[in-house]
């Protein structure tokens, strides 16, 4: 019964979060994955800024619990500059 539960609840969660990155125009750059209320996101955007705000956005789905945000900004390096070299 559960598990009917929450992949009524996965299903829910898809469409709203397509419907909001379709509303962005993010569905080409974005891409996710629902699992027990769990939105993984993947791809690639222009900004960080951009990328927190997918994030936020996709947070804010009625049913999401967490957000993982795996989404990489162009152009920019995946490792923070420490300073050291």
């Amino acid at each position: 019964m559960t598990k009917d539960v929450d992949s009524a609840l996965d299903d829910a969660i898809d469409k709203n979060v397509k419907a909001k990155l379709l509303q962005r125009r993010s569905n080409k750059d974005v891409r996710y994955d629902v699992k027990n209320g769990v939105v993984t996101l993947n791809g690639s955007v222009n900004s960080s800024a951009r990328r927190g705000e997918i994030e936020k956005l996709v947070g804010s789905t009625p049913n999401v619990r967490q957000v993982v945000n795996e989404i990489e900004v162009k152009n920019q390096k995946a490792t923070s500059s420490s300073g050291a070299e």
